[in-house]
């Protein structure tokens, strides 16, 4: 949510098969496939994957060890997560970041899952802890406690506002956000889910703002498009799409990169600009083997008037191999499962809704 499998991962649509683009609720989220970039990990070496046991009997450290060895307290902490052990790993965590409070003489009542719920003008733990109270938000994500890892990731912020961990504090903290919208938008409390939504856009663009030019930064310029698409903002969300799509083809990830390039087009369409949403699917539809590319385009002519091009094109997309293209006529499939904006998914319905289905034969509604 991560993150990216991350891969929002990279909140999701129009070309062959998209890396989802929002984080599963499971424990593996889109901040988890993130975890091994530079852009959220930078302040400590990714450890492998270890049996449970094993992790256990790797090194012997403990959380009173944190206040004179905190390097060693986030292996074994990580060698924890990476087993699975989510429960051990938090115990283990807070144990140690509450160890470093009282050693800076703050009150110990206040354990580090409780010590901070808001940004406070000052912290009680030691600029040291933040990188425990970071892993201890990414633990907390995974184990889908997302208000428990927001106050992990807001004491990581105020323990150590610009250090090396604050980069991927603000990620995991904006990711955890979108965690707490889509459990506002599961019972219904839209206003909620936009608040949380509007804040993890700002984490992102902190996150930006201390890294970047850090070589995953691409992953916080899409997630933050995947915030902007919920909140409705379509031309910003239209921009980065955009810088994601040029930063992924970069890395040579030409998938990650269509990923965006079609969301910047539905983007663009939402916002008023069909003619640019065209030239960005017709840019896509002569490199790709893409149903979705095709009817997505299909619906932008039936927009501009073009109804001879639009049929002439869904006659076409009709004959590529599993393009399903039956299936376009259910606007919540079209918007649910293949991701498409609102505006698009309704014009693609009212175009098969006038030719009578979306078979590959002509057959207009009869009043």
């Amino acid at each position: 949510m991560s993150v990216a499998a991350a891969a929002r991962a990279v909140a999701t649509a129009a070309p062959p098969p998209p890396p989802p683009p929002a984080p599963p609720r499971a424990r593996s989220t889109r901040r988890r496939a993130l975890a091994s970039s530079a852009l959220v990990a930078a302040w400590v070496t990714s450890l492998g994957a270890g049996t449970a046991a094993g992790a256990s009997a790797a090194v012997d450290v403990t959380p009173d060890d944190a206040a004179d060895d905190v390097a060693a307290v986030l292996a074994e902490a990580r060698r924890m997560y990476a087993g699975g052990r989510l429960g051990d790993a938090d115990a283990f965590l807070d144990a140690a970041a509450t160890r470093m409070m009282m050693a800076r003489g703050a009150d110990p009542a206040a354990p580090a899952s409780n010590a901070v719920v808001a940004e406070p003008p000052s912290s009680p733990f030691p600029p040291a802890a933040a990188p425990l109270l970071k892993l201890l938000g990414d633990v907390r994500v995974d184990a889908l406690n997302a208000p428990a890892a927001l106050r992990a990731y807001t004491a990581a912020l105020a323990a150590d506002p610009a250090g090396a961990s604050a980069p991927g504090a603000f990620f995991g903290r904006a990711n955890a956000r979108e965690v707490a919208a889509a459990d506002a938008l599961a019972s219904g409390d839209a206003d909620t889910a936009d608040a949380a939504y509007a804040a993890a856009v700002d984490d992102y663009g902190s996150c930006l703002a201390l890294a970047p030019d850090a070589p995953d930064a691409v992953f916080a310029v899409f997630e933050r498009a995947q915030a902007e698409r919920a909140l409705r903002r379509w031309e910003d969300a239209r921009r980065d799409y955009d810088r994601a799509a040029e930063a992924f083809l970069g890395r040579r990830e030409k998938k990650r990169s269509d990923l965006c390039a079609a969301q910047a087009a539905f983007a663009a369409f939402e916002a008023g600009d069909v003619a640019g949403a065209r030239a960005r699917l017709e840019t896509l539809a002569r490199r790709l083997y893409s149903s979705d590319v095709r009817a997505a385009l299909v619906a932008v002519r039936w927009s501009e008037g073009d109804v001879g091009g639009a049929e002439s094109l869904w006659l076409e997309l009709c004959q590529l191999e599993g393009a399903a293209c039956g299936k376009y006529a259910d606007e919540a499939w079209v918007e649910s499962y293949r991701r498409w904006t609102p505006g698009l998914a309704k014009r693609v319905g009212d175009f098969l809704a006038l030719r009578g289905g979306g078979g590959e034969t002509y057959e207009p509604q009869v009043p």
